[in-house]
C-alpha cells in the first residue's frame, strides 16, 4: 500500500511527507514489536528483530517511502495540443 501511495504522489513536493510516513509506518512496527514481546527491553528487541535498525524477515525487507525519489513534470504546456486550437496559419505564397 505504502509503495502504490508513494509512486502515485511522487511527482509532487512530497519528500516531507514521505519522510513523514516512513517514520510513522517505521514506529508502528516498532510499537506492534513492543506489544507483543512484552518482557523485552528496547536493546534486545533491536538486537534480535531489528539488526542495523533495518525492518526485515526472511530476506524481505520494509519498504521505505523517504527513499522514493521525487521526479517532478517538466512543462510543456506549449507543446501539449488540443482539441480546440486551430491549425497554424501558413503565409501567403509571394509572386
Amino acid at each position: 500500500m505504502l509503495r502504490g501511495w508513494c509512486n502515485y504522489f511522487h511527482h509532487g513536493v512530497s519528500a516531507r511527507t514521505f519522510s513523514y510516513v516512513d517514520h510513522f509506518a517505521f514506529w508502528r512496527i516498532i510499537g506492534w514489536l513492543r506489544k507483543r514481546h512484552l518482557g523485552l527491553n528496547m536493546h534486545t528487541l533491536v538486537r534480535r528483530f531489528l539488526p542495523g535498525w533495518q525492518v526485515r524477515a526472511e530476506g524481505i525487507d520494509m519498504f521505505r517511502p523517504r527513499a522514493v525519489a521525487i521526479v517532478r513534470y517538466r512543462y510543456r504546456g506549449t507543446k501539449i495540443p488540443t482539441p480546440w486550437s486551430r491549425p497554424p496559419r501558413t503565409p501567403a505564397p509571394v509572386a
